[in-house]
């Protein structure tokens, strides 16, 4: 019987990888964490946490623009760049040091890992066995193979948060989160912003009145947004590029400083030898079953490298899904993603969980649609932030809530209440019947099943019986 050094070695040091080492040591299993460069992984270092800070900083800069609406002095901002790199890569190393946590009690290795079997793995020309392994290695930016591309240069959120300088015009090809949140960013910041989206609408995976919303945002801020433009050639003229981009029967030409690709994600499976352990892989990732299982039996995976929801929550979530599953097979689960949450953090944010409304007519279910304005919410006015709206997708029976989109200032804080509210079968009676602290932006969910109560079945059954009630007393 082989004897192995790990019960779980984990491949790849982002959120997935690093909640899966920490929840397996905390089970008590020995557990190894191997990563190519460092632990953190992409959200860390150039994903989630660099962007957000930068969305801030831009927001503090408008807010400061602003300044005379309020009855205060505008101020008279610069931007420095440099410095604002510098407080993002502060940003990181403080929450690094928060992460640490998660490795304690793991053996942590860095280099290129391999299989050599489904249990043998090779770092650093050192040879691992392990009894199980689980794959977390990622994603990387998608570049297209377009003419010039490359000769002309690029960024990727890989390079764009260490920019010394503000480039004063800026092309960003791609209208999905990523590049709807940068092209906002880098217009307040004072860029000249050109948004290239090859399909009929930004973010198209939202409701289209969501879509609607942020890209009336962005144009208030000053993007220009060209929709069915796909990016067909990159040309370099006197120390600019050039982006040609097909838009219907026209060729459009926008020159700028800098131009940024946000066109999606590629898992990162290169360089493993996956073939070596039996692990199948797709055009889109590594191929699992509903168990989150590889086609070797004792190998699992998680996050980007699935090629499917690539959010740093799934991959959290993942994690613990296939952790259990590894080292508690005879009671291994299936990932439940009925209660998605996910946002898109541009001011207003974006953010949903559950069905659109057109998926929600592909059910047998009949449905009602909620509106509630962001502006009725008190507090939305007392921020001077009354843009927005909050739309539900309620079943006509009953008062299961089969979907959630909210456009509006800090929108997805709002989310965890009714993802608690869906994952539980809890429906609208319960989030009216909570109450909620005023004035908080909370309160718009309190709000919006209250109007949903008004005109359910359960206020006409009452109104049945009080009318006659009163008809009588008086």
């Amino acid at each position: 019987m082989a004897r192995y050094q790990y019960d779980v070695t984990v491949i790849g040091g982002g959120s997935g990888g690093l909640t899966a080492a920490r929840l397996a040591t905390t089970l008590g299993a020995r557990v190894a964490l191997l990563d190519k460069e460092r632990v953190g992984g992409d959200c860390l270092y150039y994903g989630c946490v660099p962007s957000k800070a930068l969305i801030h900083v831009a927001k503090v800069v408008t807010q400061a623009k602003a300044a005379a609406t309020l009855g205060l002095l505008p101020a008279d901002l610069k931007v420095d760049m440099g410095r604002i790199s510098t407080h993002i890569q502060e940003v990181i190393a403080r929450v690094a040091d928060e992460e640490q946590v998660y490795v304690q009690g793991v053996s942590v290795r860095l280099g290129q890992a391999s299989f050599r079997s489904p249990h043998e793995l090779e770092v650093n020309g050192e040879l691992l066995l392990s009894k199980n392994i689980l794959i977390a290695t990622g994603s990387r930016p998608r570049v297209p193979d377009v003419p010039g591309l490359r000769e002309a240069g690029y960024l990727t959120n890989e390079s764009l948060f260490d920019l010394g300088r503000l480039p004063p015009s800026l092309v960003v090809v791609g209208g999905g989160p990523v590049g709807v949140e940068m092209a906002q960013a880098f217009a307040r910041l004072g860029s000249q912003v050109t948004l290239l989206q090859s399909r009929e609408r930004l973010l198209p995976r939202e409701e289209p009145e969501v879509s609607e919303a942020i890209a009336q945002a962005l144009a208030r801020d000053g993007v220009r947004v060209e929709l069915g433009a796909r990016l067909e050639v990159v040309k370099q003229s006197g120390g600019k590029k050039v982006a040609e981009a097909r838009q219907g029967e026209k060729l459009r030409q926008v020159e700028a400083d800098d131009l940024l690709i946000a066109l999606g994600r590629v898992p990162n499976v290169e360089g493993m030898h996956l073939e070596a352990a039996g692990v199948a892989c797709g055009p889109k990732g590594i191929t699992t079953d509903a168990y989150l299982q590889t086609t070797a039996a004792n190998i699992f995976a998680i996050g980007d490298v699935l090629g499917g929801y690539l959010f740093t929550h799934v991959a959290a979530y993942q994690a613990s899904v296939a952790v259990r599953n590894a080292l508690l097979p005879l009671l291994h689960k299936k990932p439940n993603y009925r209660v998605l949450p996910w946002t898109t953090f541009t001011d207003p944010e974006a953010a949903r969980v559950g069905l659109t409304e057109e998926e929600a007519r592909q059910t047998s279910q009949t449905f009602r649609v909620v509106r509630l304005p962001w502006q009725a919410i008190d507090r939305a006015q007392t921020e001077g932030a009354p843009e927005g709206f909050i739309k539900l997708i309620v079943a006509q029976k009953g008062d299961t809530i089969l979907g959630a989109h909210l456009v509006g200032e800090r929108a997805g804080e709002l989310l965890g209440e009714l993802a608690l509210a869906m994952r539980h079968k809890l429906g609208m009676g319960a989030v009216l019947a909570t109450m909620h602290a005023y004035p908080t932006l909370s309160t718009g969910l309190q709000q919006a099943s209250f109007e949903w109560y008004l005109g359910s079945g359960a206020l006409k059954n009452a109104k049945r019986i009080i009318r006659p009630l009163l008809s009588r007393q008086g």
